[in-house]
């Protein structure tokens, strides 16, 4: 499942590259800013290419008509098809590894960007992400999808060197838009010697030092309104009517740079000033990374031999993943991996989900079981949709007790999808992390119990006690 132990690779000091996890996207972002001040011997050109690429399409722009008929305009669409680069694990992915990229759509948003950029008088940019700043479309996924694709040789040579100190075995595999051609200004294609990951028949593996890793961008428009409010709060007051932090939204903060390109200027000085820090894969704040070798040292540690060949076993399937899942957290220590290094602040829902995901993978492998998840995991009504044909079926919803859409979930989201994909049984996994959550669901089996009469369905609770304080029990549990 993690790269270095699928090819039995002994890390060493010198390994500063990041170890992806193969069958899932790490929602981390390769963050451009961090590639300008790097020193990396690989790498060290790489802002400069970044922005050679973009400058050049300023170029194009510049000479052209915004309308297909112009045949260069239809050239800087085709250069800004800048899809998702799968081979390097990370992302947004809702399932696996299959991300939604940078297709024609999101060309003619950054082909669109540069038109607007050239109206306000920008001809050409310090930091290409600062176009995320000025224009609405330009998120973190798409920052890291366009840096990935402008420097794939560089991750292609990146990752061979690996390779070769490992002995690490390597195919001649496909790698589309491999490199932009600036003679015929267009992409190639081309094969070459890399990893294929395991999970994916054809499809290599490319690695990325992990030093350009971040959850978010140095240079986004959240972090500029940031500085704005530190640094520039009463004209923010006088000149946009803003009294309350919170009351912006994303068009607004546009609106913000749009007008004051000067305190756009001033933010990345100061970024360039005081520099910018990766994220932290050892802590890992965010629950993002390591739930998948501690779940597979779970896996290792507890192994079972699960059967999914009928209707009952079926669900004394799906029971034991979650009894394991509750084991885990409980009495493993994954309830750690829902809380902030100093045990202070929970997790996101994500991170609890994420190790549920660690879970069933293992399991499912170590019992060569092939389950169906939910396509939409953590942007679909539905956490995750185990089925073993089509009439043994069952949904997982996995939620905070402190989540402020808790009930929805329960009373409305959970019983309505199972009406739509014409499932009986749904499981509502509740994650506690103290007393006054446990003290919210009092009711929660009597709740459950209404539901599943009024929709004719089987809805069970599952509750699982994440409390930093052991052996504070669980107050519902007999």
């Amino acid at each position: 499942m993690i790269f270095s132990t699928e090819f039995y690779i002994k890390k060493s000091k010198a390994d500063d590259w990041f170890d992806p996890i193969l069958t899932n996207d790490t929602r981390l972002f390769i963050d451009p800013f961090l590639i300008f001040e790097t020193n990396h011997k690989v790498f060290k050109n790489g802002h400069k290419k970044i922005m050679d690429f973009f400058n050049f399409g300023f170029q194009i722009a510049a000479q052209s008509q915004q309308n297909l008929k112009d045949v260069r305009y239809r050239v800087l669409l085709n250069m800004m098809k800048l899809t998702e680069v799968q081979e390097i694990c990370l992302g947004y992915a809702s399932r696996g590894t299959e991300g939604y990229g940078a297709g024609g759509g999101f060309a003619k948003v950054i082909v669109g960007a540069l038109f607007e950029s050239i109206k306000m008088g920008l001809t050409s940019l310090d930091h290409f992400e600062e176009l995320g700043i000025f224009n609405e479309g330009i998120g973190c996924d798409r920052i890291s999808d366009i840096t990935a694709n402008i420097l794939k040789q560089e991750l292609i040579q990146y990752t061979q060197e690996i390779c070769q100190r490992h002995n690490v075995p390597c195919k001649n595999l496909l790698i589309k838009k491999a490199e932009f051609n600036l003679k015929y200004r267009r992409w190639d294609e081309g094969k070459y010697f890399l990893p294929e990951n395991p999970y994916i028949s054809g499809r290599a593996v490319l690695l990325v030092p992990k030093s350009f890793l971040r959850d978010l961008p140095t240079l986004s428009s959240n972090d500029f309104y940031d500085y704005c409010w530190d640094n520039m709060n009463e004209e923010l007051r006088d000149q946009f009517s803003i009294e309350i932090k919170s009351e912006v939204n994303k068009k607004e903060i546009i609106r913000i740079a749009r007008q004051h390109r000067d305190w756009v200027n001033e933010f990345k000085k100061d970024r360039e000033a005081n520099g910018s820090n990766s994220y932290d894969l050892v802590t890992d704040p965010k629950g993002y990374y390591n739930w998948a070798k501690s779940t597979s040292d779970y896996i290792k540690k507890y192994p079972l031999t699960l059967i999914a060949n009928d209707k009952k076993s079926f669900k004394d399937f799906t029971d034991n993943l979650l009894n394991q899942y509750e084991h885990f957290i409980e009495n493993n220590s994954g309830y750690k991996l829902l809380w902030d290094d100093n045990g202070n602040k929970p997790k996101s829902e994500e991170a609890a989900q994420l190790i549920f995901t660690g879970i069933v993978k293992h399991y499912c492998k170590a019992n060569n079981i092939d389950l169906s998840r939910e396509n939409n995991l953590g942007r679909g009504p539905v956490d995750f949709k185990f089925s073993n044909g089509y009439l043994d079926r069952a949904l997982v919803e996995v939620k905070l007790a402190h989540n402020s859409k808790f009930w929805n979930g329960l009373k409305l989201q959970l019983p309505k999808y199972l009406e739509v994909e014409e499932i009986d049984i749904g499981y509502f996994l509740v994650i506690c992390y103290n007393d006054s959550d446990f003290e919210k669901l009092k009711e929660i089996n009597n709740i459950a119990n209404e539901v599943s009469k009024k929709s004719n369905k089987t809805i069970e609770i599952k509750i699982v006690d994440a409390t930093a304080d052991k052996p504070s029990a669980s107050k519902l549990k007999n």
